[in-house]
Order: structure tokens, then C-alpha cells, then sequence
């Protein structure tokens, strides 16, 4: 089961990416992200896809910036997968996606987060994007969503990046 969900990890991501006929855009795609858990967007951000295959959800928001994301995606309860399975898995399955589009992060650090209600452990690294060299701040922080595990992911410019605004983001969630 758990190396179906893999699969059906990197397939989410990979159709995200291309934009293929069965991701949803628009309203629709953040009607998935409501499945996943309740939240108020940072200002500038729109929903760009959602999808749900084999029950896992996977939705993405771009900034009017045109280098700031937002990822969150969640995988069935009786998946098996752990938090860490999960955070890696994502991970794998966007840098793939992504290409030369991918930012990898080089230097991170845990901190403690609460969202939801809920006191986890996030990380938040630094790197730089292969295809233009800006340098970007990641926040990735497991929780646990309507469904299942879930995972964020923030991605700004480090020049962009502002804490009180990731601060309240996370508090907006339910």
C-alpha cells in the first residue's frame, strides 16, 4: 500500500507541474483545498490546481509575483504513511516535477509551529533556484489534515519573505 501511495505521490506532482486535463483550476482547485483544511490565503495568493488521486489531494497557489508557492497536500489516514514518509515524499515527487524549476534547500532548521491547534515540529531551510539563482526561503510544516497527514509548503523569495505574514497564515488554519 504505502509504495502504491509513493507512486501516486509522484503522479500527483508530475500532473500538477504539466498541467494535465485532470487538475482543477481556479475556484474548483481551492474547493480541494478545503477537503485538506480551512484557511485564509496570504494576500497576492490564488489557487492555480487541485487534484485528488487515489485520495490524496494535492493543491497548489501561486503569487501574483510569479515566484511564490504555496503546496499542501494530504494522503489517506489509512495509508500507513508517517509525517516524515510523507514531508520526503513530497519533496522527492515536486524536485522531480519541477525540473530545473526546483528549489533545493541546502541549509534548514527545525522550529516549532502551531497549526490547526496543533504544536509541530516544521522545517525551514534556504536555497536558490536552479533556473534563475534567486535565493528562497521553504517553511515545511506537517499537520494533521481533515483526511489524513498533510504537509504545507511556503515558498518565497527571500527578499519577499515576511514572518508576520507566514505567522498569521499558519493561525488562519482550523
Amino acid at each position: 500500500m504505502k509504495r502504491f501511495l509513493l507512486l501516486a505521490l509522484v503522479l500527483v506532482a508530475a500532473l500538477a507541474v504539466t498541467g494535465c486535463g485532470l487538475v482543477a483550476t481556479g475556484e474548483t482547485a481551492g474547493e480541494k483545498a478545503g477537503e485538506i483544511a480551512q484557511f485564509t490565503l496570504p494576500a497576492g495568493f490564488t489557487p492555480e490546481f487541485g487534484m485528488d488521486v487515489a485520495d490524496t489531494l494535492m493543491v497548489g497557489y501561486n503569487h501574483t509575483d510569479g515566484r511564490s508557492h504555496i503546496f499542501l497536500m494530504q494522503v489517506p489516514a489509512s495509508s500507513g504513511l508517517t509525517q516524515a514518509q510523507l514531508e520526503q515524499s513530497f519533496s522527492d515527487a515536486m524536485a522531480r516535477a519541477q525540473g530545473d524549476q526546483a528549489v533545493e534547500t541546502v541549509e534548514t532548521e527545525e522550529t516549532q509551529v502551531t497549526i490547526g491547534g496543533e504544536t509541530v515540529t516544521a522545517s525551514i531551510g534556504t536555497g536558490t533556484s536552479s533556473s534563475d539563482n534567486t535565493a528562497y526561503r521553504v517553511l515545511t510544516v506537517p499537520f494533521t489534515g481533515i483526511g489524513g497527514p498533510a504537509v504545507l509548503v511556503y515558498q518565497r523569495p527571500e527578499a519577499d519573505w515576511n514572518q508576520a505574514e507566514v505567522d498569521e497564515f499558519l493561525a488562519s488554519f482550523e
